[in-house]
């Protein structure tokens, strides 16, 4: 994410604590206003290799 200058912490945050999540054809769709900034996150909760609390991030973006 830092090639995008995307906080890691901001996706965490999105991810755990959304202001809206709903379903995207691609994933779920978190939706997180920090500070000045709005994040969208889509990914996806699917189980990877046994791994607990793990998601694949398939993009983030600020609006």
């Amino acid at each position: 994410m830092p090639e995008r200058n995307i906080d890691i912490d901001h996706v965490k945050q999105a991810i755990q604590r959304p202001d809206e999540k709903k379903p995207d054809p691609q994933g779920i769709k978190a939706t997180k206003k920090i500070g000045d900034k709005t994040i969208v996150v889509v990914y996806s909760e699917e189980k990877f290799r046994d791994t607990h609390g793990t998601f694949l991030v398939i993009t983030a973006y600020y609006v």
